[in-house]
């Protein structure tokens, strides 16, 4: 009885392997899935862009991650890498702070694209506070 189990076992893994499914994980070695929500970046892979790796745009800050790290940003165009306008998740690079934004702050910012393919923000300004120009000062890269 125990060959005959242990050989349904072994089949019902290779018909798995034959459809490209993974078999499931064993007890204790569980596999971690990764789902999107709203503070998770998001994967642009299907957007025809070009291969451009920095950026600059305008928008209204709709909330920001509660860890500080994080803004979601309704854009326009983001000139230098061809993004079209849409209400998208940025995470921060380095040193930049954006602890101090709130939702419906008017914002100039750059991006740039890291290795896994997403834009993180670079440098920011509130442009009611900062002047509607502050983005011309994060321009001399």
């Amino acid at each position: 009885m125990k060959t005959l189990t242990l050989l349904t076992a072994s089949l019902f893994v290779v018909s798995l392997a034959a459809c490209g499914q993974e078999a499931p994980a064993e007890t204790g070695s569980a596999k971690m899935h990764m789902e999107m929500t709203g503070s998770d970046t998001m994967d642009h892979s299907a957007h025809d862009m070009p291969d451009q790796i920095m950026g600059h745009g305008t928008g209204i800050v709709k909330s920001r991650g509660s860890n500080g790290d994080f803004l979601t940003i309704d854009h326009g165009p983001i000139d230098g890498i061809g993004m079209g306008a849409m209400t998208m998740g940025f995470e921060t690079m380095g040193s930049v702070d954006v602890s101090a934004f709130a939702e419906g702050d008017p914002v100039a910012f750059m991006v740039k694209k890291g290795r896994d393919n997403s834009y993180r923000i670079t440098n920011i300004c509130n442009t009611q506070v900062e002047g509607t120009d502050c983005l011309a000062s994060m321009l001399d890269h």
